[in-house]
């Protein structure tokens, strides 16, 4: 007998996707977006502290989720694909098990977006397809690190004397390149040091890039 929790799992890709508005989304709405549906997918999968099971993304309907030699993967980590009914999901499986990991959480994001994202991505790259396609990058990377590596998560763990690049990542299972680009990016080390007080507040080529 299926349970409330193992029917919820099941609608986990309708409810993250009934979060997406119907309208192009600037970056920034996008990140805190993607966010919001790492949250609620943790919440949702009864997860709330390291480290986080991505079995159940396994278990999703119409979501098949295979492993390829890297010699078949063209220097990909992972790509995501729609084919007779079912999302497929590939993982070079030649990379480590936290690339791996990484990877996974990555593409589900792709599989979140796949049908929305024309809409929902059309103003990104102002234009550029190159540029575009990197913010998309960029974004599903952001929406995998929040899943693996939740703000409140790590601040629970730095809080508890947890300061440690290695020890954090080892803590959270994912690469210490990982957990170092998220400590940054939350504010938790200095990704600049010794940086010229005045320059932070001079206008960069690309400011408010993550706004706009």
């Amino acid at each position: 007998m299926k349970t409330t929790t193992d029917m919820t799992k099941r609608q986990i890709v309708k409810e993250l996707r009934a979060l997406m508005p119907h309208r192009a989304m600037t970056l920034g709405e996008s990140y805190t977006l993607a966010e919001r549906q790492a949250n609620l997918a943790l919440q949702i999968a009864g997860q709330s502290q390291p480290d986080v099971n991505l079995g159940w993304i396994l278990e999703l309907p119409k979501v098949e989720v295979q492993l390829s030699p890297r010699f078949k993967m063209d220097g990909l980590s992972g790509f995501t694909t729609f084919s007779h009914g079912r999302y497929v999901v590939m993982v070079n499986k030649n990379d480590s098990h936290a690339r791996r990991r990484f990877t996974l959480a990555h593409e589900f994001k792709h599989l979140l977006d796949y049908t929305a994202a024309p809409v929902i991505h059309r103003h990104l790259g102002r234009l550029d397809p190159a540029r575009q396609a990197q913010q998309i990058e960029n974004l599903c990377n952001h929406f995998a690190a929040c899943l693996l590596m939740p703000r409140m998560w790590l601040k629970r763990a730095w809080a508890g004397g947890v300061q440690d690049v290695t020890a954090l990542a080892g803590l959270f299972n994912v690469s210490e390149e990982a957990m170092e680009r998220r400590l940054k990016f939350l504010g938790f080390i200095d990704d600049e040091p010794g940086r010229p007080l005045r320059t932070y507040f001079r206008r960069e080529p690309d400011a408010l890039g993550a706004a706009a």
